[in-house]
């Protein structure tokens, strides 16, 4: 009987020990760090702010933010490039932990996805036309088509949606054009590199000035129209709907990130990648 006894102890004990070796971490943040690995999202054709050198690796401005922020976590990069649209949309199934790629900060973004505070630069949304388009002003973007990125703040802006990214009157320097159809591609970049290849159901996209400026410089045949039209805050972003608590990774990635503005470290990236400091916010 003492042996049975002895033996039930012992199997018990063994269970107790492998249920506590093999429990959840406690939360994202502790697993993360358990695992020595951060998953970003990125979008491979984002120039300047991500895309892939010729030897295939990921650079840009939101790349070096990323592995900054993973550095000063302790823990290696590793990059995933789902589309933009199952970004914005959260619901991210566990498939990666963090998105580093130059997210603006909406009011209905807000309610799927958490924000690390401060924003980490800033830009502003820019109309470009090609060359041969004969557009010069703001004015002759009415009842146009005009290209945007997939589920980005331009579409949102472009069909009236205001109330959607709740932005302060300050942000907006303009009223946005009327009478416009939107022509959404994958990626903001797609709407110059599209025009480059020769399409003509549309010559006017609307993105970040630095996006334009990057197109510009690599020789596509457009140019600015007007001044820019809002201003984006763009921040790190989180789902809520992660299977972890979020929480201590959102605070922690908050605070690495005002370590940054506070070290200079996000004004050397910016001027590395954009050859302007975007770092401050143009509304304060």
């Amino acid at each position: 009987m003492k042996r049975l006894m002895r033996l039930f102890f012992v199997v018990v004990l063994t269970a107790v020990l492998a249920a506590c070796t093999s429990s959840e971490p406690a939360d994202l943040l502790a697993k993360i760090e358990e695992d020595g690995v951060i998953r970003v999202s990125t979008d491979p054709n984002y120039a300047p702010q991500s895309f892939l050198d010729e030897s295939g690796e990921f650079v840009g401005f939101d790349v070096d933010v990323a592995k900054e922020i993973g550095k000063r976590l302790g823990v290696e990069v590793e990059f995933v490039t789902p589309d933009w649209d199952l970004i914005t949309a959260g619901n991210w199934g566990n498939q990666w932990d963090m998105s580093v790629g130059s997210m603006t900060v909406t009011v209905a973004r807000q309610e799927i996805l958490h924000f690390a505070e401060p924003a980490y630069y800033y830009t502003p949304a820019q109309f470009a036309a090609s060359d041969a388009s004969g557009i010069e002003s703001l004015d002759q973007i009415n009842g146009q088509p005009v290209c945007v990125g997939l589920s980005t703040t331009y579409e949102t802006w472009l069909n009236g949606n205001k109330a959607e990214l709740g932005f302060p009157e300050s942000s907006f320097y303009a009223e946005a054009p009327t009478g416009v159809s939107v022509v959404p591609l994958q990626t903001d970049n797609e709407c110059a590199q599209a025009i480059q290849a020769g399409r003509t159901e549309f010559s006017v996209f609307l993105t970040s000035g630095t996006v334009v400026q990057a197109a510009i410089d690599e020789g596509i045949a457009i140019h600015r129209v007007g001044s820019p039209v809002y201003s984006e805050n763009l921040a790190v972003a989180f789902d809520k709907k992660s299977s972890l608590d979020g929480t201590s990774l959102v605070a922690r990635v908050s605070e690495i990130i005002a370590e940054m503005h506070a070290d200079g470290t996000l004004s050397t990236l910016s001027n590395q990648w954009f050859g302007a400091d975007l770092t401050s916010d143009p509304t304060k």
